[in-house]
């Protein structure tokens, strides 16, 4: 197996758990931000919403809430990506997708209404005054976002290199 294929894959497993869980996407407001974490802790209430409540067609509803919870295990299934291309590919485009709607969800408005399903699913408090940690990086877009796009294109690089 090549080096460069097992570090790349690797790093961009470690990149994409760091920006899921460790680092914020955004700030909603001081001591709210969005996170994978935040997603985690409020899973049960999620799925105790109703969408027609908040306007969204339920189809729309429980796809996002399957992408969101794809995207809480990809970074340690981009991990077999070491053993299976295929596995590593699907897994990496996750958190790439997901950084980049992060992304288009502050820098534009093509969302649309998507857009609160995303503030909705991911806000959450900071625990201790600080964690996930939040650097803010311009527009209360934070570090998680950029490492979850570093590491799903690391990971996808790793995973289409040859393994010889």
């Amino acid at each position: 197996m090549s080096a460069a294929r097992t570090i790349l894959i690797v790093l961009g497993a470690v990149l994409s758990i760091l920006g899921t869980f460790v680092f914020a996407i955004f700030q909603f407001f001081p001591g709210v931000v969005g996170s994978g974490l935040g997603f985690t802790l409020n899973i049960l209430d999620i799925f105790a919403l109703d969408p027609a409540l908040l306007g969204i067609d339920a189809i729309i509803f429980y796809l996002m809430l399957v992408l969101f919870i794809v995207w809480l295990v990809s970074g340690i299934l981009q991990l077999v990506g070491l053993k299976s291309r295929v596995v590593g590919v699907i897994f990496s485009l996750v958190p790439l997708g997901m950084g980049i709607m992060f992304l288009l969800l502050f820098y534009t408005t093509i969302l649309g209404p998507v857009t609160a399903l995303f503030t909705l699913f991911t806000i959450g408090e900071h625990f201790g005054g600080f964690f996930p940690i939040f650097f803010d990086l311009g527009g209360s877009i934070g570090l998680g976002a950029y490492f979850l796009i570093g590491g799903g294109f690391l990971g996808l690089i790793g995973s289409i290199l040859s393994k010889d």
